[in-house]
């Protein structure tokens, strides 16, 4: 069985820097048990590296810098504005980013929390074949009833 390449949004990481018990949290515990291949950018850890968001999430820049580097996640470097050229009006410019570089690394999955710009099913269903999902609904298809589901 192939490894299905997943592309990690920040709200993700959050989620995980701040609970150890969520979804996000246990995807990023498949990346180091080698079940996905998770990929972020180096665009979204600054996300999560901007000012006041390591004091919201009562974590250090360096906690959170120690964090990825043991994630496991493989970090493609920084999505320029050339690269989202082609998204900036299919999508919210600020996650035009995660389109990107979803596709960039030929992700199966963009996993986020993004219910407002992206979770909605006419964003997702604009960017097929990508398929853009919550934590849980990603979790749903990585232990289905059914495994044919999850490719």
């Amino acid at each position: 069985m192939k490894t299905v390449r997943v592309y990690f949004d920040a709200s993700v990481m959050i989620a995980a820097l701040i609970s150890q018990k969520g979804g996000s949290s246990l995807l990023l515990e498949y990346v180091k048990q080698g079940r996905i291949i998770g990929i972020t950018s180096q665009t979204a850890i600054n996300e999560i590296l901007e000012e006041d968001k390591p004091k919201k999430i009562k974590k250090s820049k360096k906690e959170i810098k120690h964090f990825i580097a043991q994630s496991g996640l493989v970090v493609r470097k920084v999505i320029t504005g050339e690269d989202v050229a082609s998204y900036k009006d299919q999508v919210d410019v600020e996650d035009a980013h995660l389109i990107a570089g979803a596709n960039f690394t030929k992700s199966l999955y963009l996993v986020t929390l993004d219910k407002k710009h992206l979770l909605r099913e006419d964003i997702k269903q604009k960017f097929l074949p990508l398929k853009i999902v919550s934590p849980k609904e990603l979790l749903e298809k990585l232990v289905p009833t059914n495994r044919d589901n999850f490719f």
